[in-house]
């Protein structure tokens, strides 16, 4: 294949296409849903990920259908499976704990 890789809007929507590592709260894509990844910060070495137990914390999170944030379950190294649409400003403590977002195709005409 040439000509810059194309993948098809079929393929992409299984795909991650955009990503990042939220850096303040609150935070929110301007209405897009995403999803996040909470890492404690004492599980990261050199670059390295060293994954603990299963364990995780209760996160206020407002999503895709909700109009107030809500409390939810979110495991440590894991994705949720919620389409959160903002992480409001106390939800968690980004002095202990690094948070990745990352979001699939946004359907440019739904129907």
């Amino acid at each position: 294949m040439s000509g810059g890789g194309y993948i098809s809007e079929v393929s992409q929507s299984g795909r991650i296409n955009s990503h990042d590592k939220v850096a303040s709260l609150p935070f929110s894509l301007e209405g897009k849903a995403f999803t996040i990844n909470v890492v404690p910060k004492a599980d990261v070495a050199a670059g390295v990920i060293t994954k603990g137990e299963t364990s995780g914390l209760i996160v206020s999170l407002k999503t895709y259908q909700n109009e107030a944030a809500k409390n939810y379950p979110v495991y440590f190294h894991q994705e949720t499976l919620l389409s959160i649409v903002e992480i409001p400003a106390d939800a968690i403590d980004l002095a202990t704990y690094d948070v990745y977002w990352w979001c699939g195709l946004r359907s440019k005409n739904p129907a």
